[in-house]
């Protein structure tokens, strides 16, 4: 994921989700490994999230400024609520 990181958006660092403007999105399941248990999901949760983060990319959200990110993070919060009580893993 790193590579891909480094290659499309020049940061060579390892990121959780790369939203692709053509509707790919790539996710690293390591990284929700590693994540999954600071934020009490499991990997499955975490690995949702990455997804519904790449569709609000796709859906024209951005992150890129304190508030974007603010926006993002509170809509794709409640996406998540909502999908986890449908699925009825909801806390």
């Amino acid at each position: 994921m790193a590579q891909v990181h480094e290659s499309f958006l020049g940061d060579p660092t390892e990121t959780d989700v790369i939203t692709f403007p053509y509707g790919e999105i790539l996710i690293c399941p390591a990284v929700a490994r590693e994540q999954a248990p600071g934020y009490g999901l499991e990997i499955e949760q975490e690995v949702l999230l990455y997804a519904l983060h790449g569709l609000l990319h796709l859906a024209g959200y951005d992150d890129t400024t304190p508030a974007e990110a603010k926006q993002m993070a509170t809509v794709q919060s409640t996406l998540l609520r909502r999908v986890l009580a449908v699925g009825g893993n909801a806390s």
